[in-house]
């Protein structure tokens, strides 16, 4: 099984980390940028189960799929 990609590009000797491709111009990765992905997936699972919580507690799931 490969490793996961990173999605941080590596970094050169020459300076810090950027993200290029050819339609766009180099640009720096910020941890900002990273951590502000991970922050909307948080909540967005945090969403989803709370709403499958409320779902199961108001009796919409047939008891054969809660254990």
């Amino acid at each position: 099984m490969p490793a996961p990609e990173s999605p941080v590009p590596p970094r050169d000797a020459t300076g810090p980390a950027t993200t290029a491709t050819p339609d766009a111009p180099a640009t720096p990765v910020t941890v900002d940028g990273v951590r502000r992905v991970h922050v909307s997936e948080d909540w967005l699972a945090t969403v989803v189960g709370l709403a499958v919580v409320a779902v199961g507690l108001l009796g919409l799931i047939p008891e054969g799929l809660v254990p």
